[in-house]
């Protein structure tokens, strides 16, 4: 999902200490805001998780402290795309966030740190989108072993 104009985008590729500035900025503002679910927060939270995204794809080498604030960030954006019933979005933002961080932990991240990222957004986020959803994903029934036998004539 993308929440930057190209403009916007194109700067923060060009200058990640920017993008690193912006990503607290709005994370410490959702933190300290009541947690109303607006479209103006899922826009903050969607850019906040932008811009951590493209800090992070320029310093892969992400410690402990910066992946559990990234999983915060991404949570933040799943919440709220939740609470305002768009749970599809928010499977989108969690398979995105895992990918990125597996992507770090890959590329000289603190491996732990990420395994435990990508174990939360799948317990914690996919909990809440099973929640919100009546846990209307189908669950696959046990299917019979097959049995192959071979017949010679």
């Amino acid at each position: 999902m993308k929440f930057l104009c190209k403009t916007h985008r194109r700067t923060l590729l060009e200058d990640t200490d920017a993008a690193r500035a912006l990503w607290l900025e709005l994370n410490a503002r959702l933190n300290a805001e009541r947690p109303v679910p607006t479209p103006e927060r899922v826009r903050q939270a969607g850019t906040a998780l932008e811009a951590a995204g493209i800090y992070l794809m320029a310093n892969p080498e992400a410690d402990a402290a910066l992946l559990h604030r990234y999983h915060e960030t991404a949570q933040q954006l799943i919440e709220l795309l939740v609470q305002l019933r768009q749970s599809r979005l928010a499977i989108v933002v969690i398979s995105g966030a895992s990918a990125l961080v597996e992507h770090l932990a890959r590329n000289g991240a603190d491996r732990a740190a990420a395994l435990d990222a990508c174990r939360q957004l799948t317990l914690h986020g996919m909990g809440q989108v099973e929640r919100a959803m009546g846990s209307r994903f189908p669950t696959p029934a046990p299917r019979p072993a097959r049995t192959h036998s071979a017949t010679l004539h």
